[in-house]
């Protein structure tokens, strides 16, 4: 019987390889702009790829800001307070010598975005170097291969990454195989777009993703079997990710 600790062993050297094929992580211009929507389909495709390798990279800039203070914490400002201090701050901006003090204050809160965002991807690699968390196993049954009606493979949200192991068999007459994950509803829209990678001699296939990836929804997992530069799906996979 398989052990915790190896499991464990077994989803670090997943990792390790996966990182080494991918990469380094996105630069801090590269997830700003991918946040921002302002990549191509393709280009995201290629961020998810890179982000997939690091969940702990994914998780830090997924963390959601604190939010508002409330009525009776010491920092709350009342509609008719938030009125005056907007006020006052246009009033100053009106005054000769207020526009560079104006400026001054534009570029400390750019510098304080700045500063947020650092701290977000600092944070993320100080948690790479960190001992992973044990992953959620998920053997994947092909479509149409469940019984009546075909229920799709249901993925749990235990643990903080999902380790994919798709049924295909160990009599494949392919060299390589590839995966790519989309939308159910949209299949044109890809969620992420994996590199080739060598048919192991038992036909094995496993595909790591952090659980931050997937949000609730239905996907489609499709593996391609590549032969020279022949590439043709071999199964699809529905996956459905539930409400947490």
């Amino acid at each position: 019987m398989t052990t915790k600790s190896e499991l464990s062993a077994a989803n670090r050297e997943l990792i390790a390889e996966n990182r080494l094929t991918i990469g380094d992580p996105p630069s801090a211009e590269e997830v700003l702009a991918y946040t921002s929507g302002g990549l191509a389909p393709d280009q995201e495709a290629r961020i998810r790829e890179r982000l997939m390798a690091y969940p702990e990279l994914v998780r830090a800039l997924t963390t959601p800001f604190p939010e508002g203070a409330e009525a009776d914490h010491p920092d709350y400002l009342s509609d008719h307070e938030f009125a005056r201090h907007w006020k006052a701050l246009q009033k100053r901006r009106q005054r000769p010598d207020g526009v560079p003090r104006y400026w001054r204050a534009v570029g400390a809160i750019a510098a304080a975005l700045a500063v947020v965002l650092g701290g977000l991807l600092w944070r993320a690699e100080v948690q790479l170097r960190q001992p992973q968390a044990v992953w959620q196993l998920q053997d994947l049954y092909p479509d149409g291969q469940r019984g009546i009606g075909g229920s799709p493979n249901t993925v749990t949200a235990n643990g903080e990454s999902y380790l994919l192991v798709p049924s295909l068999g160990s009599d494949l007459a392919v060299d390589q195989l590839r995966a790519e994950i989309v939308d159910a509803v949209n299949p044109s829209r890809p969620i992420w777009i994996g590199k080739a990678v060598p048919r192991t001699p038992n036909g094995s296939f496993v595909i790591l993703v952090p659980r931050e990836s997937l949000k609730p929804g239905t996907y489609r997992l499709v593996v391609y079997g590549i032969t020279g530069e022949r590439q043709e799906p071999l199964n699809s996979y529905t996956l459905r990710v539930p409400e947490r």
